[in-house]
């Protein structure tokens, strides 16, 4: 998203901020950028939510995955935005969320995407099916509890409910992990005094064996 404001010079709605995303439904766009995460090969559903409401003439999406299987997010997402055009899109290779590893910093291959989605008659793209799990849409939240603990070290914790402001789900309350914790980990992430710890159960453990995938999709 940072890539797209500083080659494009637009301004930047963040779907995490309430007065932000409020600001973007009520505004027709010309043109916009949608930058968001895959979650377990899934729309994540602010995304679905999101873009029943935006108004733009021509959109350019790009969905980061973490090197595994995005599934056919892009897809999906041409077959139900009905406001305007799709007139690109892309996956990009990130950092997974459970993995301790470098994130991509270098972002030039997006270059045709920009120019695609400043060309003055852009045209629509066509975006193919691509293969996704048959699992996929099956307790996406549950296979998350399941396969990620988080736990809380009480001698760290200095109960500044830092944890509660950032989750964007109501799904840690007083260091504790919930049922609404879809295990993003930014709790864990942001927590100031490292109270908050993540492990991966033996299920992750063994999907995160698999050989990563470091392509880029591009569709111009």
């Amino acid at each position: 998203a940072e890539y797209f404001v500083k080659e494009t010079g637009w301004d930047v709605y963040d779907l995490n901020q309430p007065e932000q995303a409020q600001r973007s439904v009520y505004t027709v766009f010309e043109r916009a950028v949608l930058v968001f995460p895959v979650y377990c090969q899934n729309v994540p559903e602010v995304i679905k939510a999101f873009l029943k409401r935006l108004n733009a003439r021509y959109l350019t999406v790009v969905a980061t995955y973490g090197k595994m299987c995005h599934g056919r997010v892009l897809y999906e997402i041409q077959q139900c935005y009905t406001a305007g055009e799709i007139i690109a899109a892309a996956y990009v290779p990130t950092k997974h969320s459970y993995l301790k590893e470098e994130a991509v910093s270098n972002f030039d291959p997006l270059l045709c995407v920009v120019q695609k989605t400043l060309s003055q008659n852009p045209g629509s793209v066509v975006i193919k099916k691509t293969y996704k799990n048959p699992f996929a849409n099956i307790g996406k939240d549950f296979r998350s509890r399941m396969c990620v603990k988080i736990t809380t070290d009480r001698s760290k914790c200095i109960n500044c409910g830092k944890c509660e402001r950032e989750c964007l789900f109501g799904g840690i309350k007083n260091g504790k992990a919930n049922a609404n914790c879809i295990r993003c980990l930014k709790c864990v992430t942001n927590c100031p005094t490292g109270a908050l710890k993540s492990y991966n159960r033996l299920p992750l453990r063994l999907y995160l064996k698999k050989k990563d995938v470091s392509n880029w999709y591009i569709h111009i």
